[in-house]
């Protein structure tokens, strides 16, 4: 089953424009569940209600507030919300190219699949000469009355569209003092470097699963076949009592691993 599109658009680089259509590069595989009265296992469902009274306000009658404190707040009504939308626009323009990696990963924010829509020699030129280039391309545009702000950048044959925090969002790191203001000694850091080392690798993401959403599904396939289930918790470490031992200790556990 081929993928589907969330979005089309054209990139425009000067007066160059490449039509895409946008995927989604991520999927939410959160277990969702409903919420019963436990006492004969009908549905139940939230309400929004007066907080003074308990009666329920009907979507019409509701309105956002900005709070200011000492109970007042400003009244924003949907008229004046709407008219601080964006209009809509299929352009995505690119403001500039900069160097790949110049940005910290703490600006990345969720990434999209653009792929080509209808030139695809424009599409895969493009991609082509991004990749050469090790550049990401700064970008612009509006979707679902929304603006955002991405890094374009090429993945093998392809691009992809990675939307960006703001700068207000993104945080330096604070001055943090350490415990106890001495530099590690040499055996520590000889240690440490071995620690390292022991379980240096490849990435393989097929390693990696969410753990508890397979310990759920489980859970609910056993209840589903009336089948008891024991719950295993994982053991607490136990406390080493120097750095020293816990190096020693994690370097012998990635040996074994090998």
């Amino acid at each position: 089953m081929s993928a589907r599109a969330i979005w089309k658009g054209q990139l425009l680089v000067g007066r160059h424009q490449v039509t895409v259509k946008m995927y989604s590069a991520v999927e939410d595989r959160t277990v969702h569940f409903k919420l019963l009265d436990r006492k004969n296992h009908a549905h139940v469902q939230q309400e929004i209600v007066r907080k003074d009274t308990g009666e329920p306000v009907e979507p019409d009658a509701r309105r956002k507030a900005f709070p200011l404190g000492n109970g007042e707040a400003v009244i924003l009504q949907p008229e004046e919300l709407a008219s601080l939308e964006p209009p809509a626009s299929r352009d995505i323009h690119l403001c500039r190219f900069v160097p790949a990696g110049l940005l910290s990963d703490q600006w990345y924010d969720r990434p999209y699949w653009l792929g080509p829509d209808e030139d695809e020699d424009r599409y895969f030129a493009l991609a082509r000469a991004v990749a050469q280039k090790q550049a990401e391309g700064i970008a612009r545009w509006v979707m679902r009355k929304k603006r955002y702000l991405g890094a374009l950048r090429a993945e093998g044959d392809y691009l992809q569209m990675i939307t960006l925090r703001r700068s207000e969002q993104v945080m330096a790191m604070p001055e943090v003092q350490p415990a106890k203001s001495k530099a590690p000694s040499e055996a520590e850091l000889k240690l440490a470097t071995q620690l390292v080392d022991s379980i240096s690798g490849d990435f393989d993401p097929a390693q990696w699963h969410d753990e508890y959403r397979e310990r759920l599904s489980a859970l609910i396939e056993a209840k589903l076949h009336g089948r008891k289930v024991t719950p295993l918790r994982p053991r607490e470490p136990a406390a080493s009592s120097s750095l020293e031992d816990a190096l020693r200790a994690s370097i012998g556990q990635g040996r074994k691993r090998a």
